[in-house]
């Protein structure tokens, strides 16, 4: 680069001349270094913003794999099978899919024997037929005989004679039906004094009302039992000219659910806290009416049982609660229930009293573990799979249900002894190499949060070990739910806090019915008929002849059937 100034110039220059020249370079220099910063900066922020886009771009992608296996997970929960594998060739029934699942165009027509009483029974049993039908009534008998020359022999014209008979019984079905019952009272006067005298009445069971046991049970049924919502119960009536509304069934279920109901449900629960194992569940239901709520809040139906190894009665018991807040099931266990209680996770029932001892649900862990493999079956093969966490997981857990299967039938103090033997070791193998997996996994997905939850549940999944008495599992609690929430698809909502009071009353009354074997409406209608008879004030020893595990209770109220 050529000099800006020769020799002789720079010679002719003064001093003053040099110093205003050297200060012109220096504001240059500096013009110019104030310039290279400011692109540097300009550069720096650049850099730090495609730092930070690659930064958002990586962020978004872990968002789309993670909303993908969310997505990948809602879709096999709605549309595909249910089944959870417990181990190799375990497959728990799809309920929802039942029929496609059962169907067999091969099978064949089962006869009157196989179709009743009882689903259990799949072979026909010879010389039982009169006793296994002896509960259905013969309403018509259709012969077919010989008459007139067709009773004649066509070659030697001899009448023929009856050498046997050939009996095929036809099951017919007679829809609902209803029938009216009159009362006439007669009034009697004296003729001398004129006193008048009346004979005494069978108390109604609503007053003023035409509502009967019957029919009272039948609507119960209907709609908690069979999951048949009033409005369609209401349709149906109309179709057999019967004007039934849904207003007026509604205010016979809570009148008689408060009346009759109640009193069997405060004895029920004085048995179940009587109890030494329990279980605990909640789910939601809307209730539209609750005052000072929106129209939208999730109200709660908490759900109390005893376990069926217990040694306890068996029963159901709903209580309906506004919230899901942690005092509910304190308030109802109280001070009296002392013992061991099963759930899922929830952390509500981990701040129980001392006296309650809390068990975890190894299915809510187990369901988990099934969700993170579930995403995985888009991109993994079969064999791929066998050396997933989640697999592994599933099949170590598959093989302590399966003790639990071997075992079922076993006393408690037998299943105590095989449990020690045979799960305690594999339980305490699988915490270990879980506790391998615990800072290597990604947090946020869901093996992680799997192996996370599982590791949180450790000492209260471990504790089933504890006591031959308990269950491995909360499952029991959510069998008990299952009509509620079968229910609840099809009514969507309760309209009233008393609405949904009684229906935690009637579905206590209905399952605990069913765990006992018993016929719901025909234990309804017993209930109410025996509770309308004993009057407003009836005695306790009279109430607990009508529990559901009463050994007073009729012939037809029991059904071979269990739920």
């Amino acid at each position: 680069m050529d000099p800006i100034f020769t020799e002789e110039q720079l010679n002719r220059m003064s001093s003053k001349d040099m110093r205003s020249l050297l200060k012109i370079m220096m504001q240059h220099q500096q013009k110019q270094e104030e310039t290279l910063q400011k692109q540097e900066e300009t550069l720096q922020k650049q850099e730090t913003r495609i730092q930070l886009l690659e930064e958002q771009k990586k962020e978004l992608e872990f968002l789309n794999a993670m909303l993908s296996d969310r997505l990948t997970l809602a879709q096999k929960k709605r549309f595909g099978a249910s089944s959870e594998k417990y181990a190799e060739g375990y497959t728990q029934m799809n309920l929802f899919n039942e029929a496609e699942q059962e169907a067999d165009p091969n099978a064949a027509e089962p006869d009157l024997e196989e179709v009743h009483p009882s689903p259990y029974r799949r072979k026909k049993r010879r010389g039982k037929k009169e006793e296994d039908l002896s509960s259905f009534e013969t309403t018509e008998v259709i012969e077919y005989k010989l008459t007139g020359t067709d009773g004649y022999c066509p070659d030697c014209n001899t009448k023929y004679k009856v050498v046997t008979k050939e009996t095929v019984k036809r099951l017919k079905f007679i829809p609902a039906r209803f029938e009216v019952v009159e009362e006439v009272t007669f009034v009697y006067s004296c003729p001398k004094c004129g006193a008048m005298k009346r004979p005494e009445k069978t108390a109604p069971l609503l007053k003023g009302s035409v509502a009967t046991p019957s029919l009272v049970a039948g609507i119960m049924n209907a709609k908690y039992v069979n999951g048949m919502p009033l409005a369609r119960q209401e349709r149906e009536f109309a179709r057999y000219d019967l004007d039934l509304s849904t207003k007026t069934m509604a205010n016979w279920i809570i009148q008689c659910a408060d009346r009759y109901l109640q009193p069997l449900y405060d004895l029920m629960k004085e048995e179940l806290l009587r109890s030494k194992y329990l279980h605990g569940d909640e789910t939601r239901i809307q209730v539209i009416d609750e005052p000072d709520q929106k129209g939208s809040t999730q109200n709660w139906m908490w759900v109390y049982l005893t376990d069926e190894s217990s040694g306890s009665p068996q029963m159901v018991l709903f209580q309906y609660e506004r919230t899901r807040a942690g005092y509910h099931p304190k308030e109802f266990l109280g001070n009296l229930f002392e013992g061991y209680f099963t759930c899922d996770g929830y952390q509500a029932y981990h701040s129980l009293p001392d006296g309650i001892t809390v068990t975890g649900c190894m299915a809510h862990a187990r369901r988990r573990f099934d969700e993170a493999l579930t995403v995985l079956k888009k991109d993994f093969t079969k064999e791929q799979l066998k050396e997933t966490t989640a697999y592994q997981a599933m099949a170590r857990i598959g093989i302590l249900y399966k003790i639990e299967e071997m075992i079922r039938d076993k006393s408690p103090e037998e299943r105590y002894e095989e449990r020690q033997k045979q799960a305690k070791p594999l339980l305490e193998a699988f915490f270990e190499w879980l506790h391998t997996l615990e800072d290597s996994v990604d947090r946020s997905s869901l093996i992680g949060e799997a192996v996370l939850y599982t590791l949180n549940q450790e000492v209260y999944l471990k504790r089933y070990l504890e006591d031959g008495h308990l269950s491995i599992d909360n499952l029991a609690a959510e069998r008990s739910l299952k009509n509620f929430a079968t229910g609840r698809r099809n009514w969507l909502f309760a309209k009233s806090i008393h609405g949904a009071q009684a229906s935690a009353t009637v579905y206590s009354i209905t399952e605990t019915a069913m765990l006992n074997g018993l016929k719901p409406y025909h234990y309804l209608t017993y209930v109410l008929e025996k509770m309308k008879d004993l009057g407003p004030f009836p005695e306790k020893e009279a109430i607990l002849e009508l529990l559901p595990w009463s050994t007073s209770l009729p012939a037809d109220c029991h059904s071979n059937l269990k739920k």
